[in-house]
């Protein structure tokens, strides 16, 4: 009887196994899809920021030199992977993402420049 069981239990993992290879298989195709999609679409953005800037334009809606010295050096350091808001001042942003509450230290009540042009 025991040696029945142990085969039971053999079969199974090895069941357990060719599910799990086949959901690698899976995800591995899917994450290759995603990084080709993903460069793709980094060179259509660069090509159709090319066309922007041969078609002349230019956001107007922000002026660098508005902001006093001191809120640029906080620009600096955010746009490094920093946070410069109270909460998480000196942790590193994850994956760079937005902290509002960075941008309204940074900003106040400028608008925020569109920096991927």
């Amino acid at each position: 009887m025991a040696e029945k069981d142990l085969y039971e239990e053999f079969e199974a993992i090895s069941n357990q196994l060719g599910n799990l290879s086949g959901q690698i298989d899976s995800l591995k195709e899917q994450l290759s899809k995603d990084l080709e999609e993903k460069e793709e679409l980094k060179m259509e953005n660069h090509n159709l920021r090319k066309q922007l800037e041969k078609l002349g334009y230019e956001d107007k809606s922000f002026n660098e030199s508005e902001l006093p010295t001191s809120r640029l050096n906080l620009e600096k350091l955010y746009h490094k992977g920093f946070h410069v808001c109270q909460q998480f001042y000196g942790s590193h942003r994850k994956e760079n993402e937005e902290c509002v509450f960075c941008l309204g230290v940074i900003y106040g009540n400028h608008s925020k420049p569109n920096k991927n042009k």
